[in-house]
């Protein structure tokens, strides 16, 4: 069993018998984490496609549907809610931190005779046969793009899809985690095939009008404190149905609100259903609100975070702006 990885020369040492898994494989299941994201979608698609280069059957599952900004993606058809062929000996993994985020596909998953889980968050627990986690990387994409591009076996829709995980993660290539070798592979993978601009255009340019007019009344409708160092909004399910929006309308609001000149750490709260709020966290430097999200059960990593409430969203918003505010007293 492999645990979690401090370098990229550890991960070279792994990268052979990871491939040999992946090629002696009888049939494969490959999911993410239910509300996926580029990341998510892009580290599945892209084993989805090595596997078709090393002659492997498989399926990709998740608990929800992809993204309305990611259906260009090469092989977005191929994700389903369930197994065709549910007897797997292999199920791989990607982009989780806890099982319980696998969704409603998590039996068919933990049925597979052998696990992989490979991820770049902090992990709460550590579920899998092996496990290849590198939590500096700016993706799980990148850490699948050093595990992929020395097979020689890295084509277009692999590129493709790798790109789009760690665009996706990287913010655009703007967040603190785009490193040197984060831009490298991302040349690489352009070298490869990958089409960086018309990801860009889709991803970042492509917004349906209920999506901007939610922006509108998120920006209308913020909060912040005095000196502007919080900043923050909640979504309330009214204002979707009256704007005709949905959840996954609210993608880089908050990274919206972050950018304001003074936002060191930013969230916005969305209710998924009556009685259930969703956050995202934000922040800048060395501002943790992966810590904050761990105090409500949540998780993610040091400048982005997630986490679920259960009661009204007036509570929820009171909870992480107290957690929030003593965030920031501690760090002055």
């Amino acid at each position: 069993m492999i645990h979690e990885l401090k370098s990229l020369h550890e991960l070279e040492q792994v990268q052979p018998q990871f491939v040999e898994t992946l090629a002696s494989a009888r049939h494969v299941l490959v999911a993410s984490h239910l509300n996926p994201d580029g990341d998510a979608i892009g580290s599945s698609l892209a084993i989805s496609f090595f596997l078709d280069q090393l002659g492997v059957s498989h399926e990709v599952l998740n608990h929800d549907p992809v993204p309305d900004n990611l259906l260009f993606l090469p092989g977005t058809d191929r994700v389903r809610q369930a197994p065709e062929k549910p007897d797997a000996d292999l199920a791989i993994v990607l982009d989780l931190d806890e099982p319980s985020r696998m969704g409603r596909v998590a039996p068919y998953l933990e049925a597979a005779d052998r696990m992989i889980v490979v991820d770049h968050h902090v992990p709460k627990v550590r579920p899998g046969h092996m496990r290849i986690v590198m939590e500096e990387a700016p993706a799980t994409a990148a850490i699948l793009a050093d595990l992929l591009i020395p097979t020689g076996k890295v084509n277009a829709q692999v590129a493709d899809n790798l790109l789009a995980g760690i665009l996706t993660d990287t913010g655009n290539f703007r967040f603190p985690n785009t490193t040197p070798h984060c831009l490298n592979l991302a040349a690489q993978l352009i070298e490869l095939g990958a089409n960086l601009p018309n990801m860009a255009e889709q991803i970042y340019h492509c917004v349906p009008l209920p999506a901007l007019r939610l922006l509108g009344w998120a920006i209308t409708n913020l909060k912040a404190t005095p000196n502007e160092d919080l900043v923050y909004v909640s979504l309330p399910l009214s204002v979707y149905q009256e704007l005709g929006a949905r959840e996954q309308d609210t993608e880089g609001i908050v990274n919206e609100l972050l950018s304001t000149r003074h936002a060191r750490i930013a969230f916005v709260l969305r209710e998924r259903k009556p009685g259930v709020i969703r956050g995202s966290l934000r922040s800048r430097g060395n501002l943790d609100v992966a810590a904050i999200a761990n105090q409500f059960g949540g998780g993610g990593h040091r400048n982005a975070a997630g986490v679920t409430f259960e009661g009204s969203l007036q509570d929820a918003e009171a909870q992480l702006v107290e957690a929030a505010q003593a965030c920031l007293a501690s760090s002055s």
